[in-house]
């Protein structure tokens, strides 16, 4: 469809209202943006991670995706799984046919799942600018734009924002909701009609009914790094440490159950079992994946213990487990210091 939609229109200066109208939404005010310039700063990267990480069964080993050059210096905004672990990384400014340059990992949020590295060497690139994600709402037109540019932009729409929460121990309070999905989103830039990043990918969204259909893709708000930035770039995480248990749930016609226990994890070691729904946290009952997120990070820090209350085989069960932090779960050597 894209490639229909560009080859009308001049090779280098692109009006950003006509290809989304083209593809059936109706901006008003979009701005003409000249999008060579816009998406220059949108390049690839591709990670290696040893076999023996914590993260190479369940996110590989090769990981390749998108990151986007947010200032002068080369430092280069994607999302964190991308370079979780990583031992190296590669930046590819021109694609995959072009040359590679060798890029340090700086930082990985485990809150808000963003990760940032910086070139080694310059960057042919002026940095992208940062807009503003609070103002979107649903309906708003947007561009999602991976790796390969003008072949890798799709005109897409908000659908919602709300919050999103991930299996993993992760809860984005006001993730932005995008439809159609992006089919290369881990790290895609979204781009408003100005020409600013607003959200960077991260997730697909399955449909709700059938999980199978994959519908649109989460974007991590642009407004959500502004805060860390600071903290990222001078220690490589961010000062608020999050309790970690190892304990990936999932919400089943209403019951809150166990979906996979890292066997490195917490929850593991204290005896927790996927299949096992989990009923209360430090005593208070919970109701969603929402709740049981909240609920552990306001009653425990890393190195104190919570009690979960279980249910197996329909008989209640209480164990303590240790809360941990993250990122001593991690191969330090792979960890930015």
């Amino acid at each position: 469809m894209l490639s229909r939609l560009t080859s009308r229109i001049p090779p280098r200066a692109f009006a950003l209202a006509a290809i989304l109208a083209a593809a059936g939404y109706s901006p008003r005010g979009a701005a003409e943006l000249d999008l060579d310039r816009v998406l220059a700063p949108v390049i690839a990267l591709e990670a290696r991670v040893p076999g023996d990480a914590r993260t190479a069964a369940t996110l590989g080993t090769v990981r390749g995706g998108t990151g986007i050059v947010i200032d002068g210096s080369g430092l280069v905004l994607t999302i964190g799984y991308l370079i979780m672990e990583a031992v190296e990384v590669d930046l590819l400014p021109n694609g995959l046919g072009g040359g590679r340059l060798p890029a340090d990992v700086v930082a990985w949020d485990q809150n808000t799942g963003l990760g940032l590295v910086r070139s080694r060497r310059p960057l042919d690139a002026a940095p992208m600018p940062l807009g503003e994600s609070a103002p979107l709402r649903s309906g708003d037109a947007v561009i999602a734009v991976s790796w390969e540019r003008m072949a890798g932009l799709l005109p897409a729409v908000v659908v919602e924002r709300r919050v999103y929460a991930g299996y993993w121990e992760y809860l984005l309070e006001d993730a932005i909701f995008v439809a159609p999905i992006h089919p290369g989103f881990p790290g895609a830039a979204l781009i408003d009609l100005q020409g600013r990043l607003v959200g960077i990918g991260g997730f697909a969204l399955s449909d709700e009914v059938d999980e199978d259909e994959v519908v649109g893709s989460v974007f991590v708000p642009i407004d959500a790094l502004k805060p860390v930035l600071g903290e990222l770039l001078l220690d490589g995480r961010p000062s608020e440490l999050r309790p970690w248990i190892g304990l990936y749930c999932e919400e089943v016609d209403g019951v809150l159950r166990v979906r996979r226990v890292p066997s490195y994890g917490p929850a593991a070691r204290a005896g927790v079992q996927a299949g096992d729904r989990v009923v209360s946290v430090a005593g208070t009952r919970i109701g969603s994946l929402e709740d049981f997120y909240r609920r552990l990070w306001s009653s425990v820090r890393p190195g104190e213990r919570v009690l979960l209350g279980l249910r197996r085989d329909g008989k209640p069960i209480i164990m303590e487990v240790e809360a941990e932090d993250r990122y001593s779960t991690l191969r330090l050597g792979y960890l930015p210091r």
